[in-house]
Order: structure tokens, then sequence, then C-alpha cells
């Protein structure tokens, strides 16, 4: 990591303060800005970068205070402010990270796994304190949903008894999926996460004059993890129910991994054929609206372990390490 020592000035450590505590707490304020929970690591990201590891947690602490204010003052969501909460530490994680030159493999394992140690500790208190397994009561709240949607499309006027039969078996089959791909669902959402992140603050240090990573374009999956996938689709087809349950999970988070890296050689690709930005953004809706679209990018990201789209592979190492 490239980065020349600067001095600050106490309108920058004001500003610091505002726009991390504006992160935490407009989600709260409003469910408009829910989208923001998803970004609650990047500025603690990009402060502890910028300011250090004790300014920038310093930061962060004092933007945490307003928000735990108005968070008591209107009984805020318990889920809003568990998700924010669980996802400080993952900034804090991934700030320090960067500052100590790990590569994005290292910085994104860091990364997840604080969000799940997070989610686990969180967890375990708030069911100590409620008395309610957190995970079952989220299990069954997807469930209650679920039934709710059914008993309402179901009483659709016109609807056939063949249709309804039909929409009876699709409803039936999700409640009895949903439960097996929760942990891996729960993994993704914490990839997805600390990916959008680490992708935000790439752009934004390099903004500042700070070099982290090399292009995301570049980014690639390390090859051998293609044999956990192949032994997870094996899984499946063994008659166990939780080897079942575990090859599905394996190929889930995996594939989604691979949609990634199908999503950087198809920009990598759009680069080098000079294609117009419009279009761009045009082919990424496209393609991320439509489950085909995420497969085809996945089934990208896996074929580049052989064709290499990106020729030259990248030599995965921060700049100045």
């Amino acid at each position: 990591m490239e980065q020349a020592k600067r001095s600050f000035s106490g309108q920058y450590y004001l500003t610091a303060i505002g726009i991390t505590a504006l992160i935490l707490t407009l989600p709260v304020v409003s469910s408009f800005f829910f989208w923001l929970y998803f970004i609650t690591p990047l500025p603690v990201i990009y402060y502890i970068t910028v300011l250090g590891f004790k300014r920038g947690s310093r930061s962060t602490a004092y933007a945490a205070i307003p928000a735990a204010g108005l968070i008591m003052i209107t009984a805020a969501d318990v889920q809003i402010v568990f998700s924010a909460l669980s996802l400080i530490p993952a900034g804090i994680i991934l700030g320090q990270s960067i500052n100590q030159g790990d590569s994005i493999h290292r910085a994104g394992f860091k990364g997840i796994g604080a969000i799940i140690l997070t989610w686990l500790v969180l967890g375990i208190a708030f069911s100590a304190f409620s008395q309610v397994n957190i995970y079952k009561a989220v299990l069954k709240e997807i469930d209650t949903s679920l039934s709710i949607a059914f008993k309402s499309y179901s009483t659709s006027p016109g609807l056939t008894p063949a249709s309804k039969a039909q929409l009876k078996e699709v409803f039936q089959r999700t409640r009895e999926t949903v439960p097996r791909i929760f942990p891996g669902s729960l993994l993704i959402s914490a990839i997805c996460t600390i990916w959008l992140n680490l992708l935000l603050a790439n752009h934004l240090l390099k903004r500042s004059g700070i070099k982290v990573w090399d292009d995301f374009r570049r980014w690639r999956l390390p090859d051998n993890l293609i044999w956990l996938f192949i032994a997870g689709v094996f899984a499946l087809m063994i008659p166990s129910s939780w080897l079942n349950t575990a090859g599905l999970n394996i190929v889930l988070v995996l594939g989604f991994l691979y949609f990634l890296q199908g999503l950087a050689v198809l920009t990598s690709l759009m680069e080098k054929w000079e294609v117009p930005r419009p279009i761009r953004f045009l082919i990424y809706i496209i393609i991320t609206i439509q489950a085909y679209g995420i497969i085809m990018l996945a089934f990208l990201g896996i074929v580049e372990i052989w064709a290499n789209f990106r020729k030259a592979k990248p030599i995965d190492k921060i700049n100045g390490e």
C-alpha cells in the first residue's frame, strides 16, 4: 500500500464523524435508506486507512454515540440495529488489514470471518436475553411470510385448480428448501457485503491518492478452489440428507464466488473491446436480473480457470509490498 504521511485539520475529523454517523443513523430514521446498511463498513475502512487505526477507530466510536442515542429514542427495529452493529467490526478489521498490507484474498477472508463471528456473538447474546433462538425465529418468520404469500396468490381470481395445485407444490418445495440453504445464504450475504465494501473502498482510496490493490477486473479466485466445488456437486448425488444439504450450500456459495469472478472477466473483456459505458450498464442490468444470466456468469468464472480470458494471470499483491 502506498500512502504518504498527511496532517489533518479538526474540520476533517468532524467530517469523518459526521459522514459515519449519517450512514449509521439514516437507516434508523427511514426505511428508504435501508440500503446504507450494506455500506456500513465503508467509512470505517476509509478513515482507519487514511487516519490510522487509533484515530479512525476513535472517529467511528464518536459517530456511534449519536446513532445509539437515536436508536434509543426512536425504539428502532431490532433487526436494523442488529444488522448495522454487526458490520462495524468488519469495517475495523478490513481497515486494519489494509494498513497491514494484506492481499485482497486475506483481507476478504478476515472481513467475512469478522461478520460471521459478530453475527454469532450477537445472536447468542440476543437469544440469551430474549430466551428466543434468533436463527430459528428468522426461519419461522420466513416460513410464515411464504405461507401468507401462498394464501394471497391462491385466492387470486381466475386461478384454475390445476394452477393452484402447481402453485402449492412450488411453495411447499420452497418452504422445505429455505432451511437447507439458509447457512449458505447467510455466508453469501456476508461475502457480497465484504466484496461491495472492498470494491468501493479501493476506488475511494485510489481517488485519495492511496494505492491498495490492483484493479478488481484482474481479481481471481485460487484455481484449486474448483475441487471443492466439484466435491459439492458429487455430494448432491449421494443419497444422504446431510451430505445433500452440505453439498447444496457448498455449490451455492462457490457458485456465487465464481459469479463474481465471471463478472470480473466480463468487465475486463468489455474494457478490452472498448464497449461504451451506457451499453455496459445495460448489459449488467440484463444479466443480473435474470437467473440464466447469473448462471452464465458463474460458468464463465469457472471456465476462466482453464481458458484464462484475461491472458496474463495477475500477481495478487498489494502495490509496494
